[in-house]
């Protein structure tokens, strides 16, 4: 819990300075990239980011606001709403991403040996199985 309290601050920090962009907003256009061109669904997007569906709502708002994202209607379900990238999100995003991985790399992948990576990365594997058939 400390090293996630001194390390996400941090990384938001230097994502905002740089790209006017937080943590959240970035991890909203990362996963509406990785959609593709059919988006995401909000009550999917809501689950990946961590947010209720108001918070959802109010990203959504901030980013569509700037030009980075926009809303359709999802046509197989009408009660729902699809988000997808604009190509300003596109590029936002991708400014993002080089700040994003650089810090990550600073700060935490560059301190640790690979053979210790791979085994962090088994562990938390097995815990977010165990979270996700936990419900």
């Amino acid at each position: 819990m400390t090293v996630h309290g001194r390390l996400i601050p941090r990384l938001d920090e230097e994502l905002r300075a740089e790209t006017e962009l937080d943590l959240k907003s970035y991890d909203a256009l990362l996963h509406t990239y990785e959609a593709g061109a059919e988006g995401i669904r909000m009550a999917d997007l809501a689950d990946r980011i961590v947010l209720s569906k108001s918070g959802l709502t109010a990203l959504v708002d901030r980013l569509e606001a700037r030009g980075l994202v926009r809303r359709l209607p999802d046509h197989a379900d009408r009660r729902a709403t699809r988000i997808t990238v604009t190509d300003a999100g596109i590029d936002t995003f991708r400014a993002a991403a080089a700040v994003h991985l650089a810090g990550i790399a600073r700060y935490f992948a560059d301190r640790i040996t690979a053979a210790e990576a791979k085994t962090i990365a088994t562990a938390l594997e097995r815990v977010q199985e165990h979270l996700a058939s936990d419900g």
